[in-house]
């Protein structure tokens, strides 16, 4: 083989080699995904989970405001 020829092959064994080190560190894989979903998952879930607990309060909340405004049309009344 000459020496042409064999600059040739290296330069070609080297950007495959580039190429696959470059798949192997940058590409998104398919465990990439799978563990990104499931991260996705867990962050939705626990905005549902915070969403739920939010409603509740504010149910809880206005109950105790309409508790509050009927003591004090009770109030109210006797003042007048």
């Amino acid at each position: 083989m000459d020496t042409e020829t064999r600059d040739i092959l290296n330069n070609i064994l080297t950007k495959v080699v580039n190429i696959d080190s470059k798949i192997n560190n940058d590409m998104f894989t398919k465990d990439d995904a799978a563990e990104m979903k499931s991260e996705l998952y867990s962050h939705i879930d626990g905005f549902v989970k915070l969403h739920e607990t939010l409603d509740q309060e504010l149910v809880s909340l206005r109950s105790k405001y309409d508790r509050l405004d009927e003591r004090l049309k009770v109030v109210e009344q006797k003042v007048l």
